[in-house]
């Protein structure tokens, strides 16, 4: 008894001089947390959700307990001691609660780090995004097929459909598609890296590299202008003249495109308009083969698919409706005619795994250097009162989401790739089926990733 009342004047003095905050009550034992252990917790979207809470309190005090800082989504049961909800997409993130338990003369509190993640893979749900806008707005697609690089690095393929016209094989990661215009961004890398090895500066003029017999302007046009469409030369894959004749059945050499472009007018001064132009990148893969002395076909291989890791990628300069190319989706077009027509404007052929890739490599500063991928976002093509264009890229901000890349369209193939920056995240999608509502497809998608990898 003397110790308890020596200990109770301790405290009314400490109290009368404002010390006793630093002291706890002896005779009362603090609520003690038994579960969760662990600070911090998951949950994942479209998933219920539970979490017991366990407080023991020794000297059986009658506790309250109070949970602060919850999600909407989350509701505390003070009566059954738990956390409940079920998370949706939109509530993916990390979240701090604080449970505090009082036994009427201590409280103490335990914080928790709720981290929220998606209930599904990114596979599941690129394939989940595919299917149900296939569904619903492209139920007669024929097939597709989408490969996603997330900022992990981790590769992701969906395939949709059939790989044939009569709709009977599915298609599997292995088909490969006609990837057409996609081939200008391999084009335009191709050029960069020469620029890197000092074949050229972008601002030489084409002429003092290649001659081309009578083009329109041609002492004036630069490497840069030819890789933005900004040079004014025609386009032959776009123009009625060029699809006369045999031209089914013909193959064509450089001089015959050379020709058609010398005899038609320039569409306007280089440097002061943008006309998207087949043309000029057709030219820019004459100029490759002419400063390195081999084939096109070689150049990609040797300065951009063996690097990137492309197996499953070529250069096509020799199919026809008796050579056909291996695990080709076909459409019924795909030898309408031969691509020597096209060169490096579009002759690649590639399945979309391939095609992520090449951008993921390209974007991720694997392929050119930081200063040449700045050089080929510099907005060329806007600039001159035309699309959102730089050195063979394309840029957009559809839906708030700024994504580079290139789109492509060849006898029934319609192919897009899209680099997500502020995700770090590579979109390839291809199709044997020229659809109208592709670009719907498109958008799911780009959403969908971007959503994922926020």
């Amino acid at each position: 008894m003397k110790n308890k009342r020596n200990w109770r004047l301790l405290l009314a003095v400490l109290v009368f001089s404002g010390l006793a905050f630093a002291f706890s009550d002896p005779f009362n034992t603090p609520p003690i947390f038994l579960a969760p252990q662990d600070g911090v917790v998951e949950a994942f979207t479209d998933q219920p959700f539970e979490l017991d809470i366990e407080v023991e309190d020794i000297d059986n005090d009658i506790l309250k307990i109070q949970a602060f800082n919850l999600p909407e989504w989350m509701t505390f049961d003070p009566y059954l001691l738990q956390l409940y909800g079920k998370p949706d997409r939109l509530d993916r993130g990390t979240y701090y609660v604080t449970i505090k338990a009082d036994d009427g003369r201590e409280i103490r509190s335990k914080r928790l780090e709720l981290r929220v993640s998606y209930g599904h893979s990114a596979h599941q749900h690129l394939e989940e995004t595919i299917a149900a806008t296939c569904k619903e707005r492209l139920a007669n697609l024929k097939g597709v097929a989408a490969a996603v690089i997330g900022p992990d690095g981790h590769l992701t393929t969906v395939e949709h459909g059939y790989c044939d016209a009569a709709m009977r094989q599915k298609l599997d990661p292995n088909h490969r598609f006609r990837v057409a215009s996609i081939t200008k961004l391999f084009t335009a890398t191709l050029i960069m890296r020469l620029v890197e090895f000092g074949y050229f500066e972008l601002d030489d003029r084409l002429t003092d590299h290649l001659e081309v017999p009578g083009l329109p302007n041609g002492s004036r046009i630069t490497i840069r202008q030819l890789l933005s469409h900004t040079a004014g030369v025609i386009d032959h894959l776009n123009h009625p003249s060029f699809y006369r004749g045999n031209w089914k059945y013909r193959t064509w050499d450089k001089g015959d495109i050379y020709r058609f472009a010398a005899v038609r007018q320039p569409r306007f001064t280089p440097g002061q308009g943008y006309d998207y132009s087949n043309t000029g990148f057709y030219l820019l893969g004459e100029l490759a083969e002419a400063i390195l002395e081999k084939p096109l076909k070689d150049a990609f291989r040797e300065y951009i698919f063996t690097p990137a890791g492309l197996n499953q990628t070529i250069y096509d300069d020799f199919s026809d409706r008796r050579h056909h190319i291996d695990s080709l989706a076909d459409n019924g077009r795909a030898y309408e005619y031969h691509l020597s027509a096209v060169g490096a404007a579009g002759a690649i052929v590639a399945t979309p795994a391939d095609v992520a890739r090449f951008g993921h490599a390209l974007y991720t500063g694997k392929l050119v250097s930081a200063q040449s991928l700045q050089e080929m976002q510099q907005d060329l093509g806007f600039e001159q009162g035309g699309d959102h264009y730089g050195l063979g890229m394309r840029m957009w901000d559809d839906h708030g989401i700024r994504h580079l890349g290139h789109t492509g369209a060849l006898m029934g193939y319609r192919s897009i790739l899209m680099y997500l920056p502020e995700y770090e995240t590579t979109i390839a999608l291809s199709t044997h089926h020229s659809h109208y509502r592709w670009y719907d497809l498109v958008n799911d998608v780009l959403l969908e990733m971007a959503d994922y990898y926020r």
